[in-house]
């Protein structure tokens, strides 16, 4: 048996754990395993964009999984999703103004979006500085 496949599989799972706090939610799972679901679209989930979590050397993709939430929950995630995703496209893009608008727009609906909030805030102080010539919205995190 080899124990370092095992090792990075549960390394990056407990980074995924550790940004659920980062985000303020529930439930984090990666595209990798968003591709081995086999009817992804039965479960309530939204994108978060890309981080690079310590001990990897690329990003990955994030999803957030909150069909285990209360239903008022759940609710006001599917309501806000589409302004939500617009947000974070627009961020990862560098287009601060849009980003901040739609964040804003999430949050007027849903006070309680956490990373609805963090992107907010992200957005809000890339605003009147140049966008950084190798800017792609990841988040590299340098903690476990």
């Amino acid at each position: 048996m080899q124990g370092d496949a095992f090792s990075d599989n549960v390394n990056l799972t407990a980074r995924l754990e550790g940004l659920t706090k980062f985000y303020g939610i529930s439930m984090i799972i990666s595209e990798e395993t968003l591709l081995r679901l086999q009817k992804p679209v039965r479960y309530q989930m939204r994108y978060l964009g890309k981080a690079q979590v310590k001990g990897r050397g690329h990003p990955i993709s994030l999803y957030e999984v909150y069909e285990g939430a209360p239903e008022s929950v759940r609710a006001r995630r599917q309501q806000t999703k589409a302004d939500f995703e617009r947000g974070l496209k627009a961020y990862m893009s560098g287009k601060f103004t849009e980003a901040v608008a739609s964040f804003q727009t999430v949050l007027s609906q849903d006070p309680d979006d956490k990373t609805a909030a963090l992107y907010l805030e992200r957005a809000t102080a890339m605003l009147g500085q140049p966008v950084p010539d190798n800017w792609d919205g990841v988040e590299v995190m340098t903690s476990k």
